[in-house]
């Protein structure tokens, strides 16, 4: 299956909240923020990353999650023919998180195969330099780690510093069956060959 047939077949299934520009209201309350040494609560660990190979942005987060001991998986421009083939089978040998930072359409795909898998959505992100030739404006949902995401935003490597910041986020506390989404905004100087916009993603 590849990319064309898949998205003509869930086009129907992909949510509001899941299109550009539609995220989550912000929860009440405050967050402590994380510390380096902090690891996953629920000991699953990022396992795998999908990345668009053609921009950089994409190849450094990519190449910050490797070095802490993910799998990168390159897109090819068909995120489903990965789920479908190679990532599907290194995360039956290797089950724990799955991030990325590609297009908007390799997102949806990977959300949609991902909830196949039982992953579940727990951070997202929109990197969308649409309006400026040298600002990016970011827009990011989680349900947990906002203080050490909005960090990763505060300086340059915003693409490493944020696969950093994922690759610690707790699961997310549960209070009375409900666990919120925190909406963050930021704006960073635009990286050298960004496409105009990326989706960056965490499911767990």
């Amino acid at each position: 299956m590849n990319r064309r047939d898949f998205l003509k077949g869930a086009g129907a299934a992909i949510v509001p909240a899941a299109l550009p520009g539609a995220l989550w209201t912000p929860a009440a309350g405050s967050e402590k923020p994380q510390s380096a040494e902090d690891v996953p609560a629920d000991g699953s660990p990022v396992t795998a990353v999908v990345f668009d190979e053609r921009y950089p942005d994409c190849r450094e987060f990519a190449e910050a999650l490797a070095a802490r001991g993910a799998k990168p998986f390159a897109t090819n421009q068909d995120a489903a023919q990965l789920w479908y083939g190679g990532l599907r089978a290194h995360l039956a040998q290797n089950p724990g998180r799955v991030a990325g930072l590609t297009t908007y359409a390799d997102f949806s795909v990977s959300l949609a195969c991902g909830r196949e898998l039982g992953l579940a959505r727990l951070y997202e992100g929109a990197h969308d330099g649409r309006r400026s030739r040298a600002e990016l404006a970011h827009r990011a949902s989680t349900r947990s780690g906002a203080a050490e995401i909005a960090v990763a935003f505060a300086g340059i490597s915003w693409a490493a510093r944020l696969a950093d910041a994922l690759s610690r986020l707790h699961a997310p506390a549960v209070e009375g069956g409900n666990s919120e989404f925190r909406l963050l905004t930021a704006i960073t100087q635009r990286s050298a060959g960004h496409p105009g916009y990326l989706n960056s993603w965490l499911l767990s």
